[in-house]
């Protein structure tokens, strides 16, 4: 059974790693969500092209 003792030992556990975090920076976010931005437009054209020409290989095929 979880007493008292147990939930405030875990809270201030919880803060203490809180304090550890680093957060990026506005730049380095920015730089990352660009990034990744790009990388999704390439992979959609990419599977878009690769759906393509399946497609029209399967019609020739029928």
């Amino acid at each position: 059974m979880v007493g008292i003792a147990d939930i405030q030992r875990y809270y201030r556990e919880v803060q203490v790693e809180a304090r550890k975090v680093v957060w990026p920076e506005r730049r380095e976010t920015l730089q990352s969500t660009v990034m990744v931005v790009v990388m999704v437009l390439l992979v959609s054209l990419f599977l878009w092209l690769v759906d393509s020409a399946l497609g029209w290989a399967v019609k020739q095929v029928i």
